[in-house]
């Protein structure tokens, strides 16, 4: 299983999919959503809600960081690097199949430390138009956009998008404007020589996993660098990447647990609907 980027959009983060993503593919929590640009002609009329449910990221196994969040990613769950055509990234690893999130449990609630901020921001997103304007998108499907009176304007009277919409403008610009630091930091420590295939197996009582998929930090070389070398990946922060990466690798036993939870949850279910079987 290999990760895929989003066809139709240049922002890996916030994708505008045509077509059913890769297993792994950065785009999985919008798999089959409905994205369209905010406009006042379309939603000028209409009112959205906030999400109480992280039901839509269940079947997210994959989701792209940013480089400002990956120390608390770190302390939650297993971190790997992702390439797409030219570029690497690093991703949190939140499930061992595709298409199942581990973190989100049967209620929709959120089972991890920290919260990825590609899921903060649903149902909307930031995309690119071809010359590079950012838009403002929404899931159209996303159940979460209604008529008045309930909810949050879109849009004031005069146009202009509301303060609520404003201030998810406002977290997902400053979302977006980590994209090149990380970017660069990822290449940083690729023109090193530090990274390196990750084969990992995760075993449980029950099951085995193998992933091999991505990429991780080559310790020994890390340890090798000369100061000069080290000074130069501090300064674009990928020193601290690398480390919160090897630290996150010991998290990859608790996504075993939570996988295996979801065996022993399935296998409840089952016995419940044929009790005889």
């Amino acid at each position: 299983m290999r990760s895929r980027g989003p066809a139709h959009c240049l922002c890996y983060t916030c994708p505008l999919p045509r077509k059913p993503p890769s297993p792994f593919s950065t785009e999985y929590f919008q798999t089959m959503a409905n994205i369209q640009p905010v406009t006042f002609a379309k939603y000028g009329k209409k009112r959205w809600q906030h999400f109480s449910s992280y039901a839509f990221a269940a079947r997210t196994a994959l989701v792209p960081l940013m480089l400002t969040e990956v120390r608390n990613a770190a302390s939650a769950f297993p971190i790997g690097f992702a390439k797409h055509q030219n570029n690497c990234f690093p991703v949190a690893i939140l499930g061992l199949e595709a298409e199942t999130n581990v973190f989100v449990d049967e209620q929709g609630q959120w089972l991890g430390a920290y919260t990825p901020a590609a899921f903060r921001a649903w149902p909307f997103s930031v995309s690119y138009a071809e010359r590079g304007e950012k838009l403002l998108c929404v899931d159209e499907d996303s159940g979460l956009i209604t008529d008045p009176p309930d909810g949050e304007a879109f849009f004031n009277e005069d146009e202009t998008l509301s303060e609520a919409l404003q201030g998810v403008m406002h977290f997902l610009a400053r979302f977006t404007q980590d994209r090149a630091p990380s970017l660069g930091a990822c290449a940083a420590l690729e023109a090193a020589g530090l990274l390196q295939p990750w084969t990992a197996t995760v075993r449980t009582d029950r099951r085995q996993w193998t992933m091999d998929q991505f990429l991780r930090i080559d310790e020994e070389a890390l340890n090798k660098l000369g100061t000069s070398t080290l000074a130069s990946l501090h300064k674009v922060g990928a020193i601290s990447l690398a480390y919160s990466q090897l630290h996150s690798m010991a998290h990859l036993p608790l996504v075993g647990r939570l996988a295996e939870q979801r065996l022993s949850q399935a296998d409840a279910r089952a016995e419940t609907v044929s009790p005889g079987a």
